[in-house]
């Protein structure tokens, strides 16, 4: 996996959509799956970020498995 592929994508919005929004990125590339939620407080959106390949086709997708992210490097972080 090279990292020039790797690209993240900030999602904000209320949680229920924020990790659909995740989960369906995650359909179409290989990623890390959400990550880093956060929230602000007295606010009611989300932050999450997502990780992914985008260097794989549309479909391809799925988050990665134990074995794939021992090797995965810097995509998890």
């Amino acid at each position: 996996m090279s990292d020039e592929s790797v690209i993240t994508i900030e999602i904000r919005g209320q949680e229920k959509a924020a990790l659909e929004a995740a989960q369906r990125i995650s359909a179409l590339f290989l990623s890390s799956g959400p990550c880093r939620l956060r929230r602000t407080p007295g606010e009611d959106e989300v932050q999450l970020l997502v990780h992914a390949d985008v260097s794989r086709d549309p479909g391809d997708g799925g988050y990665l498995d134990h074995n794939e992210a021992e090797g995965a490097g810097a995509f998890l972080r």
